[in-house]
């Protein structure tokens, strides 16, 4: 006889709300027929999740965190989970912390592991508090989830756990030609894309404008396309402008993630070159589509873009650099061929996003059984 289902679970998560990894994630599980509330501060509607707003308007910081906190320990008490799941390490993975739940998963993004817990002594200390606490914690690359172990998670609780992607919305058959009309940009016209924040200076757009100029010096029908899905992109527009970089530089804001496939497939060369970062999902997404990458050697993206073979490295800050990376692409069409088809068959063999919320799945399950998961080979 067949064995009968497994019962849906419920399931709360702490976390950034309005982002698209949240809404992923989570959606991924509410279609799977559990139910999940979202906790957060950042509100908005959510297919499938019932989110719960903890935001507190009015006092100095520390007052609004304790009385956000108060409202954590309450919804949890009444929604009675089976499983907490905290995303971001600093400031929710604090409140998942002192909320008490258990079993209690984190998963940390980037910054909050290698940028925010430096920052002071008492952050450094809530930090390592929360890692050490948890159930068990994931990150979406090895040097991040070591970077975690450093901090104090215990290794047999720490695993390689990818955001993934959608390889039937994430291709090389993406409808490229209606983003170039759109934006009234030749068929055959060279594009080098950016899609990382404006939130943050390591993630470097500054360079991409300084370096604009001097990749169209030698190929001067060359389109820049600056998206950024957080932040505002007004300094950096006036930085172009100062710089005479007006002509063939489309600055496009937020892209909807449905209509990021076009873009990816649209662009020449596509740069994500932070000084500081995990596994960049927009990363993995250029690499499904066949993109011709040029990426900073941190170590998090040498996982995945081997010099030459699936992509192109600088390192960060590195402004000559740059200018050849994409200018080498520029020129050398069967190049561009070469290292896209192969990080296509690389991100394709690690980074199916179902398989790895499916991997998900099974650890909280495991959490909630009460037994201790056995983390997954790198």
């Amino acid at each position: 006889m067949t064995a009968p289902a497994p019962p849906p679970l419920t399931l709360a998560y702490l976390s950034i709300g309005r982002h698209i990894h949240t809404e992923r994630w989570l959606t991924w599980f509410a279609r799977r027929g559990h139910t999940v509330h979202l906790l957060t501060v950042q509100p908005g509607p959510m297919p499938g999740v019932t989110v719960h707003d903890i935001t507190t308007g009015f006092g100095p910081k520390p007052f609004r965190y304790a009385v956000s906190l108060v409202k954590v320990k309450r919804l949890l008490a009444r929604i009675q989970p089976d499983l907490l799941h905290t995303h971001f390490l600093t400031g929710y993975g604090y409140w998942g912390n002192f909320s008490g739940f258990r079993p209690h998963m984190l998963t940390v993004w980037g910054d909050d592991v290698y940028v925010t817990p430096f920052e002071s002594g008492t952050k450094l200390r809530l930090a390592k508090k929360a890692l050490r606490e948890a159930d068990y914690v994931t990150g979406d690359s090895v040097d991040i989830v070591d970077a975690c172990v450093k901090l104090g998670s215990p290794p047999e609780r720490s695993e390689v756990v990818q955001w993934g992607v959608d390889f039937n919305v994430f291709n090389e058959h993406a409808d490229a030609a209606a983003v170039r009309k759109k934006l009234g940009i030749p068929h055959d016209a060279p594009v080098v894309l950016s899609t990382r924040s404006f939130t943050q200076a390591y993630y470097n757009i500054d360079l991409v404008v300084d370096t604009a100029g001097c990749v169209r010096e030698r190929f001067p029908d060359t389109h820049y396309i600056i998206a950024g899905n957080e932040g505002d992109d007004a300094a950096f527009r006036a930085r172009a402008e100062a710089a005479g970089l007006t002509r063939n530089v489309h600055w496009v804001g937020r892209i909807p993630h449905a209509e990021l496939p076009g873009y990816l497939c649209a662009s020449t060369v596509f740069l994500t070159i932070p000084s500081v970062d995990a596994t960049a999902v927009s990363l993995l997404e250029a690499m499904a589509c066949r993109c011709a990458i040029v990426a900073t050697n941190l170590p998090s993206a040498a996982e995945w873009i081997f010099h030459g073979e699936s992509g192109l490295q600088v390192t960060p800050r590195d402004a000559d650099g740059l200018v050849e990376a994409i200018t080498r692409y520029l020129g050398d069409a069967d190049l561009r061929a070469r290292v896209g088809a192969r990080a296509q068959e690389i991100v394709r063999g690690k980074a199916d996003h179902d398989a790895h919320m499916a991997r998900v799945e099974h650890l909280y399950r495991e959490l909630v059984a009460g037994r201790k998961p056995v983390p997954r080979s790198a």
